[in-house]
């Protein structure tokens, strides 16, 4: 049986790939400051999970490192969410090494780019903008320094994933889908905040998690050190995703779940957004899930978690 480490396990992401190594019959140990009374009932009795993570890291084959401040703590405290995001990092490194580890996947953000337009591969020079994506890049540099013939390294610059978490503990109001989806449950409507006309690439949960899996299944890289796009490699607007969402809100919840737009006559940003995953295919590895399940299931927790108070 593989042993894989994830920190931030109980993360919104975390959450789902934890689960997922769960369901593939890995043995699964997550990094995590939680006491026993927040640990979510998914992970009880099932996984490994604690603050040593030298520990947890002995005979691992794998370590999967998403712990980190969001962005939204990132701008309201930059140094301290650059400092952590950073430490955090290397802490990860230090033990995988020490354990002898032979693969770390570290998640990192496409904002590291900085301006998201036109077309962006993993050869367009990083300018990050924000905090979180300065901290992130400089983890990367960390990430990179530390692959060597025993340990390959791979970093994964995420673009806008969602999907229902695996539980109510992970907390990411602040995303776009997440936000809709919760809106239409609870309030029985949708309000775009902006035009919508800002390009992005969404990329369902479920294609995180199946790339995070073949990536720690492939059997040798081919450097000790890549860097990949985690994205859908095409996009589409904020209204449109938006729009996505209405129309199952309507299916689901309501049928005649309104949508408002609060700026109106905005022009579209152009050109579209690529935020190219070629690099990604070409490992073999191919997208597959579908954006409407996710939305549902995001639909679906909203009105699990927020039955009681609607």
């Amino acid at each position: 049986m593989k042993s894989v480490v994830v920190t931030g396990g109980f993360g919104y992401v975390g959450g789902r790939i934890a689960q997922k190594l769960l369901t593939d019959k890995y043995d699964v140990r997550v990094s995590s400051r939680r006491n026993a009374e927040q640990i979510p009932e998914w992970a009880k009795n099932r996984i490994h999970w604690g603050n040593d993570l030298a520990a947890l890291c002995q005979d691992a084959d794998c370590l999967v490192h998403l712990a980190a401040p969001n962005e939204t703590f990132a701008a309201k405290n930059p140094d301290r969410a650059i400092r952590e995001t950073i430490d955090l990092t290397q802490a990860a490194l230090d033990a995988a090494r020490q354990e002898g580890v032979r693969r770390f996947i570290y998640f990192s953000t496409v904002h590291v780019y900085g301006h998201l337009s036109g077309t962006i591969t993993e050869t367009t020079p990083p300018q990050p903008k924000h905090p979180y994506a300065v901290g992130h890049l400089e983890s990367e540099k960390r990430v990179e320094a530390a692959a060597d013939e025993t340990m390959q390294t791979v970093v994964f610059r995420l673009s806008n994933s969602f999907g229902a978490p695996a539980d109510t503990g992970a907390e990411r109001w602040s995303l776009l889908v997440n936000d809709l989806c919760r809106q239409a449950v609870c309030e029985d409507s949708l309000t775009l905040s902006s035009s919508g006309l800002q390009w992005r690439d969404f990329i369902p949960l479920a294609d995180v998690v199946q790339a995070t899996a073949a990536m720690f299944e492939a059997q040798a890289l081919t450097r000790s050190f890549e860097v990949l796009n985690l994205s859908l490699g095409k996009s589409m607007t904020v209204r449109q995703m938006a729009e996505r969402i209405q129309a199952r809100a309507r299916l689901l919840i309501r049928p005649d779940m309104p949508l408002f737009v609060t700026e109106t006559d905005a022009q579209p940003e152009m050109p579209p957004l690529v935020i190219s995953n070629q690099r990604l295919l070409q490992t073999g590895f191919q997208l597959s899930a579908k954006i409407e399940p996710e939305i549902d299931g995001m639909l679906e927790f909203c009105t699990s978690t927020f039955a009681a108070e609607t």
